[in-house]
């Protein structure tokens, strides 16, 4: 009972505390982006290679990290269940890497085509990876003077989807 308690507690404060952070804080770190496609541009190409050699991708290992490439909601989604997993001693439901929706990866011949329509923007990100055609789909929001992203669809489903039914 006192740990479930304590878990909400938590998981409130947790909230106030991102809904109480101004835009400018949940930004800092981050780049200002003069576009929402050389934002993406400059998260995947860090996942061209193997991910068993020296593409390693973006490790959202602190919440500065995620909050830094995510949209405050989808940040916190994160966060909060990376916290409450840890408290039960399992694994978080995002049990791979956000941006390829996968642990391991050979990305090559990457391109990334961008829709944009005002705040609003979606970025169609191709490649192939390990010789099959792969595609990821990059839903993005301008918060302030940079982009952030607000979901991200893989083959398997959507990086907010895992979190709905929590």
């Amino acid at each position: 009972m006192t740990s479930m308690l304590t878990s909400r507690r938590g998981a409130a404060l947790a909230l106030a505390m991102v809904l109480a952070m101004p835009a400018s804080l949940l930004a800092r770190g981050a780049e200002p982006s003069a576009s929402p496609k050389s934002f993406v541009q400059q998260i995947y190409a860090s996942y061209v290679g193997s991910s068993a050699r020296k593409a390693r991708g973006i490790p959202l290992d602190s919440a500065s990290a995620v909050k830094r490439y995510f949209t405050p909601g989808l940040a916190y989604l994160i966060l909060e269940d990376g916290a409450a997993a840890q408290t039960r001693g399992e694994p978080p439901l995002l049990d791979g890497d956000a941006f390829v929706g996968k642990q391991d990866w050979d990305i090559a011949n990457l391109s990334v085509d961008v829709r944009e329509s005002g705040a609003k923007a979606t970025a169609i990100v191709s490649f192939t990876d390990a010789g099959k055609a792969g595609k990821v789909v990059v839903e993005l929001l301008k918060m302030g003077e940079s982009w952030r992203i607000a979901d991200i669809q893989w083959d398997s489903g959507t990086l907010r989807g895992l979190y709905r039914n929590k």
